[in-house]
């Protein structure tokens, strides 16, 4: 295989969810987002990196791949890696990444070799986000000759260095059938809950110099990746808290003390506090938005109860006894 040297600079910036869904595809009317090798400036938030020398030696899982070839696993980082405009994956062995976007199989392609185990991230702001999901096609697209194991996985990490998490649910064992392509497996993968409202996430596929079935080194097959689509819902907003407070008063204006009082909402969930020395009460950190039920238990005097309908803090919630 002839290797493929990397030779333009990262440039990515992290694609905010809140505006949308990030979008890869390949496709005829996407020929041109990649027209020079090495160069993703024309994809938005998305680049690949060749991996060089991540492992050393063929057959390695990539689920155990964790790091990049970078100082400090900083990405993005130059170099990038591509090629671009190619034709037909079983003519075409390099090692690395390449863009297919012309004949029968359209895919941005991953192929290791003895020095490439190549990994294409996307850069994500997750702030304001939650269920961040990704999903992607994964395709055999080389029909050639070359019968290999060939495994690729999915990581993630919040911000941009120390190592990638692996995330099981999109690790597929072997993606190719060996001199026959077309085979597809459609991926969808909810993001672990620490990618969410996040300013800085990123993700990656990932593969590594394969091997053959018997696990000696073979060359690799070409594997595809297109059809991504990462996707997320608003984060719940947080519920305001505010206070319910006020006094427990007898029928002639005087304090009530150790009167049991009770707040309740419409799912019955309740709370319980006792009145202090001067009949005062109080409740903090109250959901608000919500219907509340307010009850004073005493032996000797009884109390209407109170219905509020809770927007903001009410501090005079009071209760007089046979009112």
């Amino acid at each position: 295989m002839t290797e493929i040297t990397p030779g333009a600079p990262a440039t990515s910036v992290y694609f905010n969810l809140a505006s949308g869904n990030l979008n890869l595809s390949v496709s005829p009317a996407t020929v041109n987002q990649i027209t020079t090798n090495d160069v993703w400036t024309g994809v938005a938030s998305v680049e690949g990196y060749e991996g060089k020398n991540l492992t050393a030696t063929h057959g390695v899982d990539p689920q155990t791949v964790l790091n990049t070839e970078f100082a400090n696993t900083l990405l993005p980082n130059a170099l990038t890696q591509v090629a671009a405009n190619k034709g037909n994956p079983s003519a075409f062995n390099a090692g690395g990444l390449a863009e297919f976007d012309g004949g029968t199989y359209l895919a941005i392609g991953f192929q290791g070799n003895v020095q490439a185990n190549p990994y294409l991230v996307f850069y994500l702001d997750t702030t304001g986000r939650t269920s961040v999901t990704m999903t992607y096609d994964v395709q055999d697209i080389d029909a050639g000759s070359n019968d290999s194991v060939s495994p690729i996985a999915l990581q993630y990490r919040v911000g941009d260095t120390g190592s990638f998490t692996n995330i099981p649910a999109g690790f597929i064992a072997d993606a190719t059938d060996g001199g026959v392509a077309g085979r597809t497996t459609h991926m969808s993968v909810v993001l672990p809950v620490p990618a969410n409202n996040q300013a800085k996430v990123q993700v990656r596929l990932i593969t590594t110099n394969a091997a053959n079935s018997a696990g000696n080194s073979t060359p690799d097959e070409w594997i595809g990746v297109n059809n991504v689509v990462v996707s997320s819902s608003p984060s719940s907003p947080t519920a305001a808290a505010v206070v319910v407070s006020g006094r427990v008063l007898t029928d002639d204006g005087r304090g009530l003390r150790n009167a049991v009082v009770l707040l309740m909402d419409q799912q019955g969930n309740h709370r319980l506090t006792t009145t202090g020395s001067f009949g005062y009460y109080r409740f903090d950190e109250v959901e608000a938005g919500q219907t509340y039920v307010v009850m004073v238990r005493s032996k000797l005097f009884r109390f209407a109860p109170r219905v509020l309908n809770l927007m903001d803090n009410l501090t005079d919630v009071d209760f007089v006894a046979g009112s």
